[in-house]
């Protein structure tokens, strides 16, 4: 995947090739982006011709991430004594490389106080160390963090560039060429195309809206709904609901009899109600209720908005 990264116009577009510095954060709302561009960069920071030439020994260390001086950190949870153990690494030189590169995936998981701890090791960086660290949430990150980091910008994978991409992936057995042409970046089309659960949730979620007319529909389409995941059923039934208003993702056969049923203006009402949905998930209200609470807000607004 690194040497197609490579020859994507989305990272030539991003200028890694400036002069080097301690510490970047590659962030955008595609986290497989992001983790496969700080690799990349990674990649590029240990190979002896700084450009991923995927032949030297340095690429060759790189390859499943075993290079002695890449430590690569993905975790659903970073805590203190996680960046403790990174700290010490940092006291001891390079095994191989002339730097050492610690990459933090999705660092917007480092708990508050993780972030301080990491803080002085960013305020006051070796010659020896590269951090990476990627999120797709910003507001999670400390801003004095923040201000010890090279901030960039992951723009959108192009439809030429996920055709680059496609390739690859085919691969490791995942076909996104289907939706290609959709707007769906590379992590939602990764989903899509893997997760069987993905793909149960939005047609649930297409017949749950279709045939939600009344207050009185909803505890039997409810009791009808299989929910593995509510951040996933959220984060879709909002997707959807966005796709009313800006089709992009879903076929219009999908689309299309929602947007009859929803005009814009409910729909830019119900928007809030599915976020403010999501303080609930990981609370302990009962999940049936805040989804017939949402249902209902839904039906309130598309009558209130005629």
């Amino acid at each position: 995947m690194l040497q197609s990264i490579k020859n994507t116009e989305c990272y030539k577009s991003l200028k890694l090739a400036s002069k080097l510095t301690h510490a970047y954060l590659f962030y955008s709302l595609d986290s497989y982006l992001n983790k496969e561009i700080a690799l990349t960069k990674a990649n590029e920071i240990l190979c002896e011709n700084g450009n991923c030439c995927g032949i030297c020994a340095g690429c060759n260390q790189f390859k499943n991430l075993s290079h002695p001086d890449l430590t690569v950190i993905e975790q659903d949870s970073i805590k203190v004594e996680d960046v403790s153990r990174l700290i010490n690494i940092l006291s001891t030189k390079p095994v191989y490389a002339k730097m050492r590169v610690f990459v933090l995936l999705n660092a917007d998981v480092i708990n508050e106080t993780a972030q301080n701890k990491l803080l002085k090791s960013l305020e006051e960086p070796n010659n020896t160390t590269v951090f990476i660290l990627t999120t797709t949430k910003l507001n999670k990150l400390l801003p004095t963090v923040m201000s010890r980091l090279n901030k960039i910008f992951v723009p959108n994978l192009s439809v030429a560039d996920k055709k680059i991409i496609s390739s690859e992936l085919k691969r490791e057995n995942i076909n996104i060429e289907p939706i290609i042409n959709k707007d769906f970046n590379l992590t939602e089309s990764i989903n899509l195309v893997t997760n069987n659960n993905y793909l149960d949730t939005i047609n649930q979620i297409f017949e749950l809206l279709i045939n939600l007319n009344t207050t009185q529909d909803i505890p039997s389409l409810v009791s009808k709904l299989n929910v593995k995941d509510k951040a996933l059923f959220l984060t879709c039934l909002m997707e959807i609901f966005l796709d009313v208003l800006t089709p992009k993702k879903f076929d219009d056969e999908k689309i299309l009899p929602l947007k009859q049923k929803f005009n814009d203006k409910a729909i830019i009402k119900i928007l809030p109600h599915i976020d403010t949905a999501y303080k609930y998930i990981n609370s302990n209200v009962n999940f049936t209720y805040v989804l017939d609470n949402l249902l209902f807000k839904i039906l309130r607004e598309k009558f209130l908005c005629k």
